[in-house]
């Protein structure tokens, strides 16, 4: 239950309003110690990036596409009981591909759920084929264009799947900034959040096989590793090739913060120089979590009745500008010991109007501005007007009638006006002329 309101709490607050910067005020903490090629750590309290490293390089996903593979049959399978029969040809495209397998058989039969668990805990190739067959029969572009499709959906654009295991491909990749927002997305769904916490799975008996137990392939959820294990990790999923290096999607949730952390192409190597090699990935999301846990904390870093700056006003009553103020209380991750005192808000320049016309209305936005810490923008937030303005109709009756002498319209109906004057004048002379010429002659 924990767990779930842990998910629930992230989910809500995956719906702020504002988008964040602050990666480059952390990056220097951790760029230099990391092994992972590219990398992401986002607090989704308020989606705020902590660090990114190589955060839109397209790579290579590795298992990490069977999260998008889980999404797409959780959309269209609604009955997880349902009992699906394994096809041969999802064994069959797998031989000599020397690829993670969950044992599933030929004829063998099991619920979508343990499909599921064992495409998830044990990153089975085999359970991956099968869920396919089952949503589009044996046309597998179609299942693969309906990930792509989910990806766009879901706002990624350095991705693309061209199958649903993870097997290299060439034009099969993602980024770890689109693979934050695939998992975010995923754990919205209680059924795949549940699946990815778990450190193993009971496979029921099937009409081939007896009961066995599969195993997470996710070594930071198991406390026995004491070098990967990451306390408070909620889920994850792994990928590995030889293509793709060491590969790990999770989220964490400790003392109300909660996160999701990407780590790709990492190397296994014996970093520590003990003679066993260590997988760089599950290194680093532990490096990250930590990192987050022992030096960030959310702080008030907008106040909604804090004045910021002052826009002029035009035809306003009494009034020749209005003052601005955030839209909302925010909050940021800031390193410890920074408080709401250390930061400053300054207008953006590039959105601010020189001038806003009258009426306005307390609340209405005017223009952009930017959180300062350090020297560094470390968010984007709305600012709007603090009070109302009233417009002085006088004001606004004079400035108008300025504006429509001085257009160009005016002008030239002037002009016309003018023209046509001189010729009614001229005419109205020749017609006069042409009277009394009329009279002398009678």
């Amino acid at each position: 239950m924990k767990k779930l309101l842990s998910i629930i709490l992230m989910i809500m607050v995956l719906m702020a309003s504002f988008s964040f910067t602050a990666d480059a005020l952390y990056n220097e903490y951790l760029e230099n110690e990391l092994y992972s090629e590219c990398a992401i750590l986002v607090c989704t309290d308020n989606n705020e990036v902590i660090f990114a490293k190589e955060p839109d390089k397209q790579t290579k996903p590795a298992s990490l596409t069977k999260v998008v593979t889980a999404l797409v049959v959780l959309d269209e399978l609604k009955d997880l009981s349902e009992v699906y029969t394994v096809p041969q040809g999802c064994i069959d495209e797998l031989m000599g591909t020397n690829s993670s397998l969950g044992g599933l058989k030929a004829g063998e039969q099991y619920a979508i759920y343990n499909l599921l668990c064992c495409l998830l805990v044990h990153s089975a190739n085999d359970a991956a084929t099968t869920l396919a067959y089952r949503i589009t029969g044996d046309d597998r572009q179609a299942f693969v264009d309906k990930m792509n499709a989910k990806v766009e959906e879901l706002g990624c654009t350095n991705s693309h799947f061209m199958n649903v295991h993870g097997l290299d491909d060439d034009d099969q990749y993602t980024s770890a900034r689109d693979m934050a927002i695939i998992f975010a997305k995923a754990m919205e769904n209680p059924v795949f959040a549940e699946i990815v916490a778990m450190p193993s799975y009971i496979l029921p008996e099937s009409n081939m096989q007896k009961e066995r137990k599969i195993a997470t392939t996710n070594f930071t959820i198991l406390p026995g590793y004491k070098d990967y294990y990451c306390p408070n990790e909620i889920g994850g999923k792994t990928g590995t090739t030889s293509g793709a290096g060491h590969n790990l999607v999770s989220a964490a949730t400790k003392n109300g913060y909660n996160y999701v952390c990407v780590a790709m192409g990492a190397p296994k190597e014996d970093f520590d120089n003990d003679y066993v090699d260590e997988n760089g990935a599950f290194l680093d999301t532990k490096a990250m979590y930590d990192w987050a846990y022992d030096n960030l904390r959310l702080v008030s870093i907008a106040s909604a009745s804090k004045i910021v700056g002052e826009v002029k006003v035009k035809y306003g009553k009494s009034a020749d500008h209005v003052t601005l103020c955030p839209s909302e209380n925010s909050l940021g991750l800031m390193p410890k010991g920074v408080t709401a005192d250390s930061l400053l808000i300054i207008v953006d320049e590039k959105t601010a109007p020189e001038v806003v016309n009258a009426p306005l209305k307390k609340g209405d936005y005017i223009c952009k501005g930017e959180v300062m810490y350090a020297d560094n923008s470390v968010a984007e937030i709305d600012l709007v007007a603090s009070q109302d303005v009233k417009r002085s109709y006088f004001a606004y009756f004079m400035g108008e009638l300025s504006t429509w002498v001085s257009s160009k319209a005016f002008k030239q109906g002037a002009v016309i006006v003018f023209v046509v004057l001189i010729a009614v004048v001229l005419l109205g002379y020749m017609v006069s002329a042409k009277n009394k010429k009329s009279k002398k002659k009678s």
